[in-house]
């Protein structure tokens, strides 16, 4: 399977690119040009420098594309230098399922957010993009993670994902209450090891699911 990898030089492109690669995907790496001066991806035969509103290169990049997974999504500090939930994350689930529409690409699979669509910016924002992608027509599948956590030493060109300490510990405790352990499983920081093997697992299956909680680290623990 070919996949269009968009969002690849983040946190969770940085540990799914490794294991896809070990699992067989053919990988096309988009890496927008702000980026590729900061990340090694630039080099790396399969990566792509583009800006997604570049049409002619987004629909070459596509070529031969069975699936495109999205990665993309930005963070309140780069607000700064121009970026918005819009200009984004909005914005790139839109061309990129334009896009796969207009070349034939079948599959689609969004990295959303636990609870998206919920309160708060962040959340309806993540809930308009999993409305892009069920309202396409492609065979689509969205992953809702939690809080994500990088192995250590590992960055994308966004940082690396933490949680504190205490975090941890607390759903770890609230894991061992009766009753509360279907609930807290939604919500406990995932490792991106185990996000990027539900991804894998993703590609690959039946479409129309929304994956959270004990189903996602199921899928990624396989």
């Amino acid at each position: 399977m070919r996949v269009f990898v968009a969002g690849a030089t983040g946190a969770t492109g940085t540990v799914f690119i490794p294991r896809a690669t070990a699992a067989g995907l053919d990988l096309v790496l988009h890496v927008r040009p702000q980026s590729a001066a900061k990340t090694p991806l630039s080099a790396d035969s399969r990566a792509r420098v583009f800006d997604l509103s570049d049409g002619a290169a987004l629909a070459e990049g596509l070529v031969g594309v069975d699936a495109i997974l999205s990665l993309v999504g930005t963070m309140q500090r780069r607000f700064d230098s121009g970026d918005t939930y819009e200009s984004s994350d909005i914005l790139s689930t839109r061309q990129l399922v334009a896009a796969a529409t207009t070349a034939g690409v079948a599959r689609f699979v969004l990295l959303s957010s636990y609870g998206a669509g919920g309160a708060g910016a962040y959340l309806q924002m993540k809930g308009k993009c999993e409305g892009i992608v069920q309202g396409s027509g492609l065979q689509w599948a969205i992953a809702r993670p939690s809080a994500l956590v990088s192995p250590d030493g590992l960055v994308g060109t966004d940082g690396a994902r933490t949680v504190p300490w205490g975090v941890q510990g607390l759903g770890a405790a609230l894991r061992s209450i009766p009753g509360l352990r279907g609930i807290v499983d939604g919500a406990r920081p995932m490792p991106l090891e185990v996000l990027s093997r539900a991804l894998v697992g993703l590609l690959g299956a039946p479409g129309g699911r929304v994956v959270a909680g004990r189903v996602l680290w199921e899928l990624g623990s396989a």
